[in-house]
Formats: structure tokens, C-alpha cells, sequence
């Protein structure tokens, strides 16, 4: 793609205009073309009459091309589709299975108006979010399976929080928060043909560019955007390329049925270790203190009389001692 070739020459120095038709081995008109294109998408380029063009700053924008540009994976990310809208980018993950994508494609929309959580309740997906789903294709079991919502958890606290220095935490087993607020969500479904896994759909959604006045009122206690809460936009197409990349170096760990240091790191990366929690299973509601996670990423609770227990599988909210 040209525009992508265009912003490699000129994202570090300056290029000349002779040096870069050169390189693109197209017209100075086409040139012109593909230049005004870039700057109505929000690319801001210096032009200077005798060094010629420099790249200035990146919009916030999720086009395939900005997120392909630079990303260092060896297969995840390298085919992306971008939709404006969509009810569920899980959802439409699922024709994109069927249509045999390969292991590491993306479905990214700008807003959803039917986002899914585990509890089938609706995610708030205004744009400004990142809302995507990575069509996976590991050969392991069910059980092996569900590990991957754990291994996303730690893939996208590890770039927040290690990468771009926001102070977010790991509430079990698939939230990201920002003190006692939700940011960010994962929903992980199996396709399956028969017993047969077909594919794995890793959807997320992180509130990340916009502001507390597009939640509803009934979730403002509860959930936030990075922006609410630190008063600062991110580049949302950076964020991608490096969650990309660690949860790739993560994600090759586990297919080599190697899981303690992802573990390691989710003990790191966790609000939940240490808290009193109140933990929903099926119809079952336990108040106990939450105090690790297992080598398989179950969790451990300790209830009052000091006997632990395994939670494989429910839903958990941090609560005050009572």
C-alpha cells in the first residue's frame, strides 16, 4: 500500500520529494494525491521547500494499514478487517471461521451496538474504545481452551500497565480495571464441530478515548475509559500493535503447554489476590478471601474456617470486610 510506504520514508527524518518518488516510483501527481488523503485522515506532515517531508503525528485511528505499519508479530494481526459498526465483532468472527481465516485474523470495529460480556449482558461500545476479536485456531482441548481468557488478561495488563505506564490491575478472570473500575472486558467462545475445536474467539473490548459521559448512569460506579481517569487520550493503534505482540510471545508459550510464567504474571498484574470477594457459581454465592490463582489459572478462595477451595469457573466482585 502506498500511504503505508509513504509514512515508512517519512516517520523518522525528512526525505526530499525527488527521493521519495524515487523510492514509490510513482508520479508527483499520484504523489500530491496520496499526501492529501493522508492529511484528511489526521496525518499531520511537515513540509519544508528544501529537506522536503517529515511524518509530525499520528491520528488516533484503527485503519489496517496504521496498525500493520511497524507491528513486529509473525502472524497475528496480519489480516485485519475494520467495520464502522457491528452488534458483536465475536459475532461476525464466527462467518469469518466458516470462511476458513487463518489462525491469528482480527475483526475490529469502531462501535458495537450489541457488545456480549460472559454474563450475556450488553458492553458498552461507544467509539473511542478498542473493540476487536482474534480469530484463533490452538489444538487443545475445551478445558486447555478456556486458559486463553487468562493468558488475553495478562497479554493486555502487561501492555497497559508495562508499556504505556497505566496503573491497571487483573480482577479474575477477565477484567482489566483502573482502581475499582472496569475497562476492559474478554470474551472467549470455542466453535466447535462436534467435540472438535475448530477455532477460539477472543473478543475484547478496553474503554480507552472517550469520556464518562457516553456510559449509561447505571455504570459509571462500576466502569470508566483511560481517558475518565487520567485525563489522557492514547493512541489506540499503538496500543493494538503492542497487545499484539505480547499476547503473539505469550499465546506460543502456551501452545508449548508452558503456562508458569503467565500465571507469574497474573499474580503480579492482580487486584484480586488478597481481597474479600463475594464469588458467583451457577446459582451458588460464596463470600470468601481470595488468595491466588493455580499453575491452571483456577482461583483459590479461603473461607472462614480456613479450608480453601478451587473456582474453575464464575464470576467474582471485590468486596469490603465485613
Amino acid at each position: 500500500m502506498i500511504r503505508k510506504k509513504i509514512l515508512k520514508n517519512i516517520e523518522n527524518e525528512y526525505i526530499t520529494e525527488s527521493d521519495l518518488l524515487k523510492k514509490l516510483d510513482i508520479t508527483h501527481e499520484k504523489l500530491k494525491q496520496h499526501l492529501l488523503d493522508l492529511k484528511e485522515a489526521g496525518y499531520l506532515i511537515k513540509i519544508d521547500a528544501e529537506k522536503g517531508y517529515k511524518l509530525e503525528s499520528i491520528p488516533d485511528i484503527l485503519e489496517p494499514f496504521e496498525i500493520s505499519r511497524g507491528l513486529d508479530t509473525n502472524y497475528i494481526g496480519h489480516s485485519i478487517h475494520l467495520y464502522k459498526e457491528l452488534e458483536s465483532t465475536n459475532t461476525t468472527a464466527k462467518k469469518f471461521v466458516e470462511q476458513d481465516a487463518k489462525e491469528g485474523t482480527i475483526i475490529i470495529a469502531e462501535s458495537q451496538t450489541a457488545g456480549r460480556t460472559r454474563k450475556h449482558d450488553g458492553w458498552v461500545s461507544p467509539e473511542g474504545g478498542i473493540y476487536m476479536t482474534m480469530i484463533l485456531r490452538p489444538e487443545v482441548s475445551l478445558k486447555e481452551a478456556s486458559k486463553l481468557t487468562i493468558i488475553t488478561g495478562v497479554a493486555i495488563a502487561k501492555t497497559l500497565h508495562d508499556v504505556f505506564d497505566i496503573d491497571v490491575g487483573i480482577k479474575w478472570p477477565n477484567d482489566l480495571l483502573i482502581g475499582n473500575k472496569k475497562i476492559c472486558g474478554i470474551l472467549t467462545e470455542a466453535v466447535t464441530d462436534y467435540d472438535e475445536i475448530k477455532a477460539v474467539l477472543v473478543g475484547i473490548g478496553i474503554d480507552v478515548n472517550f469520556d464518562e459521559d457516553k456510559l449509561p448512569d447505571k455504570l459509571k460506579d462500576v466502569a470508566t475509559s483511560v481517558k475518565a481517569e487520567l485525563d489522557t487520550e492514547y493512541n489506540r493503534a499503538e496500543i493494538i500493535k503492542e497487545f499484539f505482540k505480547v499476547f503473539e510471545e505469550l499465546y506460543e508459550q502456551y501452545k508449548k503447554h508452558d503456562f508458569k510464567y503467565i500465571v507469574s504474571e497474573w499474580r503480579r498484574l492482580s487486584t484480586t489476590t488478597g481481597n474479600r470477594v463475594k464469588v458467583y457459581t451457577g446459582r451458588k454465592v460464596i463470600y470468601a478471601d481470595a488468595v491466588g490463582i493455580t499453575n491452571e489459572g483456577a482461583l483459590i478462595i479461603e473461607h472462614e474456617d480456613g479450608k480453601l477451595e478451587k473456582v474453575i469457573s464464575g464470576e467474582i466482585e471485590i468486596i469490603d470486610d465485613e
